[in-house]
């Protein structure tokens, strides 16, 4: 199985584009996608102190149609430059974005890119198409963090981005960044603290940098991944608690690896990460799911944090699984029937904070 820097750069670490037209000299496309939600969500949440069980059942609708445009430019002697644009329309009436990037370098040999995107996948989850963490999430500031090793993998809000691919034979690696403001992903840590945070502040100088390599083997049936992030600046985000302490809740280091194995229409992946924050948590998740013949997912998910002001461990756990089928057997439109079911105990370091979330999601999707 060939591999080539352009395919890996360009069309992994993008959005799949299904559907899509493109002009008969392949320098644009047009195309993107319509991703319909609708969830029935029952959490319930126990505080032993308080003795207070109150179930909470929700109706959900995350919708959103996703336009993509991507321009190409390449030469016979391998050179390309792209760019690429997905906006997204949300149906709440919101306007967001995915993708919007520069990229140019040499094919099966180098590429840099700059602006928004998302970097290798330290940590695939498979099919997760619910996956409904109890009193937690995979961001910073909930019950527990299920931390992946993407903080700086992309996307962030106010902060840029950059990186630089190579690839040697099977091995492709990259390093990327994300400077500047990343208040946003932090700011929600003071939820971690013991005493009272009364403000978190960035110098808008933050450099998390984020190495990872990949390997994938002549037949394309195995392939290992590892990496990490590192924050440079770690004094760029700092905690003051309400007793005049303060915490570099920046300084902070993750790794992680995965392996994934194929077995004909059967994928197999398994992936562990660990995160240390110097002033305030530990965290390790580990994951396994498998995928079959892109239309069965099964999964779990299992996350430990250890919060420095805080007494207890948090531990939690996930089940979740998807089954994919055609819409009126169109080969671009598809329904996805999913279910997660997940467990915390002592949510935010706190003794006795439990909780439980179960989740049924319908997603119909339509690429063009």
């Amino acid at each position: 199985m060939k591999k080539t820097l352009l395919a890996t750069a360009v069309l992994i670490s993008s959005s799949a584009v299904n559907a899509a037209w493109t002009s008969p000299d392949g320098s644009l496309t047009i195309g993107g996608d319509a991703e319909i939600n609708f969830d029935v969500v029952d959490r319930s949440f126990d505080n032993k102190n308080d003795v207070d069980n109150s179930p909470e059942v929700e109706l959900n609708d995350d919708s959103r149609i996703k336009l993509m445009m991507q321009w190409m430019n390449a030469r016979e002697d391998g050179a390309f430059i792209t760019a690429k644009i997905e906006p997204l329309m949300k149906t709440n009436g919101d306007v967001a974005l995915d993708d919007a990037y520069l990229m140019f370098g040499r094919e099966s040999s180098w590429a840099f890119q700059i602006g928004r995107y998302e970097a290798m996948d330290l940590f695939p989850l498979g099919k997760d198409v619910a996956v409904f963490y109890a009193d937690g999430s995979d961001g910073i500031g909930s019950g527990v963090y299920y931390y992946m090793a993407k903080e700086g993998r992309g996307r962030r809000g106010d902060a840029g981005q950059a990186r630089i691919i190579s690839e040697m034979g099977r091995w492709t690696a990259e390093v990327s960044t994300a400077y500047g403001d990343t208040l946003d992903l932090l700011q929600s840590s003071e939820e971690y603290f013991e005493d009272t945070v009364k403000d978190v502040e960035s110098d808008h100088n933050s450099f998390l940098v984020r190495p990872a390599v990949n390997y994938l083997s002549d037949d394309g049936a195995f392939s290992v991944s590892f990496g990490g992030e590192y924050e440079l600046s770690s004094d760029s985000v700092t905690a003051e608690t309400d007793t005049g302490e303060r915490f570099q809740v920046s300084d902070r280091y993750g790794l992680a690896a995965t392996t994934t194995l194929i077995f004909g229409d059967l994928k197999w992946n398994t992936s562990i990460a660990m995160q240390d924050a110097k002033d305030a948590w530990e965290a390790q998740t580990f994951n396994t799911n498998i995928v079959y013949n892109d239309a069965l997912g099964l999964g779990t998910s299992y996350a430990i944090n250890k919060f420095e002001q805080k007494e207890e461990d948090t531990k939690s756990y996930v089940l979740y699984t998807a089954y994919t089928m055609p819409v009126m057997d169109f080969s671009n439109a598809a329904v996805t029937f999913a279910l997660s079911y997940s467990e915390t105990e002592n949510a935010y370091g706190n003794k006795g904070q439990d909780a439980e979330a179960t989740a049924f999601r319908t997603r119909f999707n339509y690429y063009f």
